[in-house]
């Protein structure tokens, strides 16, 4: 077996959040892994990792009080999508999905993914700075819409002709994923402001920990950042937990705190009913 890395697992006890959240709101960004013995993990993988299920994620969900969610694949599991087909398909009312097909998959499977409620395609700069646009242009003709993962400024500029190329709407992950300790005035996080005001984008209020230089809730330094995504178009904001935290190094977060710190975030429950109920709806199709 090869040597490889194991995920540090999430917060066992995560505890029952003082804000409570609107009936309907959607978790639109997290992972799930296996269970492996049905779904075995691609032999060339980064880490290996316990099995977390989408059951251990509508638990959490519950005890969060999520009542819908957005399944994003991860690097994990290569490009293979039958464990998203799996899990969408036994809970139609509650879940969607985001996959990560390779480009010569087939029209039938397309339309597996599809029928199970997989709505976008996600692209990865650390998968490859190589975007195939012939393929997305296919996604989104399907009707299909694109998820951006960068991870710096420098990633950031340099798919930003390609995400404007991109017909229809597209999602940028955790805010665009710039160093907090730059602050919100610089040429990437400008990039991804003006793509969100120009209506192109939707934004993910997530994985703050990711780039916050804070060791954990509330993240002082990115709270400037939600505030001039907030102010620019919260019709097209979006949130969620990134559960199970893959591939975090630092002090593991306690997803309670990721509602708890919405009550900053967005101060108004008309706020709230929109970035999480609404806009996800409208969205992803529930």
């Amino acid at each position: 077996m090869a040597d490889r890395p194991r995920l540090t697992p999430p917060v066992a006890a995560t505890g029952t959040p003082k804000l409570k959240l609107p009936a309907g709101a959607c978790d639109t960004h997290f992972h799930i892994y296996g269970p492996q013995a049905k779904f075995p993990l691609p032999a060339q993988r980064p880490y290996d990792t316990d099995d977390l299920p989408v059951e251990a994620l509508l638990a959490l969900h519950a005890r969060l009080g999520v009542a819908r969610g957005v399944i994003v694949q991860s690097m994990l599991h290569g490009n293979t999508f039958d464990y998203l087909i799996d899990a969408c398909s036994r809970f139609p009312d509650r879940l969607r999905g985001v996959a990560m097909p390779a480009a010569d998959v087939s029209d039938a499977d397309l339309a597996r993914m599809e029928k199970a409620g997989i709505v976008a395609h996600r692209v990865a700069y650390r998968w490859s700075s190589t975007v195939d646009e012939r393929f997305l242009a296919r996604l989104v003709e399907r009707g299909w819409h694109i998820q951006y993962w960068v991870r710096s400024e420098a990633e950031m500029l340099d798919w930003l002709p390609i995400m404007k190329r991109t017909h229809g709407p597209i999602v940028i992950d955790h805010m665009g994923w710039q160093d907090a300790a730059n602050g919100p005035d610089t040429a990437g996080f400008r990039a991804v402001v003006d793509l969100l005001a120009s209506g192109k984008a939707y934004v993910k209020l997530s994985g703050p920990y990711r780039f916050s230089r804070a060791p954990r809730a509330p993240w002082p330094d990115v709270l400037p950042f939600v505030r001039k995504l907030v102010a620019t178009a919260p019709e097209r904001l979006l949130w969620g937990t990134d559960w199970p935290h893959p591939d975090h190094h630092g002090e593991m977060p306690n997803d309670a705190d990721f509602v708890d710190v919405l009550a900053d975030w967005l101060p108004t429950e008309a706020l709230r009913q929109q970035v999480l109920v609404d806009n996800p709806a409208r969205l992803f199709r529930f």
